[in-house]
């Protein structure tokens, strides 16, 4: 994880309930806050093979925050586990643009077991990763973006039953 002077996130994982959270500090106003999200599902080491697999790419997608209900609408599953995380008591996670500087928190960070999604990723013993950068767009050039935040996740998805 490697985050600017202007902008910093921590994000703590929960083992005993398969949760996280996420504090954001924002130091300076940003005017465009974009997300990235990549999500890899990396294959499985077999002893014999000789040449390295690729990870598969199962979701690549940017949105700025602001139209994020916008754009998160399409998608049932993320609709409903975005849904869930920033209706739980606690979470202060702005959707603004701009994005106002001081402290945002998202304390409960789930995704229901009974997402379809997740149906789809069950693979046993299979590393998924998820990369996320935070860009600042220019107002003035929407095309041009800068990193300002950028994270790594990296599970094994188990099925307990």
């Amino acid at each position: 994880m490697w985050d600017t002077p202007d902008y910093g996130l921590e994000l703590k994982m929960f083992p005993s309930n398969n949760s996280m959270s996420s504090l954001t500090f924002v130091r300076k106003d940003v005017p465009i806050p974009m997300w990235n999200l990549l999500l890899l599902q990396h294959p499985v080491k077999r002893h014999n093979k000789l040449r390295t697999e690729r990870p598969r790419v199962l979701y690549n997608s940017s949105v700025r925050t602001c139209e994020f209900w916008k754009y998160v609408r399409r998608f049932g599953a993320w609709n409903n586990a975005a849904k869930q995380m920033l209706s739980t008591g606690g979470s202060n996670l702005s959707l603004d643009c701009p994005l106002k500087k001081g402290v945002y928190s998202l304390n409960v960070i789930t995704i229901p077991p009974d997402t379809a999604f997740l149906k789809f990723m069950y693979h046993p013993n299979t590393i998924f990763s998820i990369h996320g950068t935070v860009y600042s767009v220019n107002p003035k050039n929407t095309s041009s973006k800068q990193p300002i935040c950028h994270y790594e996740i990296n599970t094994t998805v188990v099925k307990t039953c």
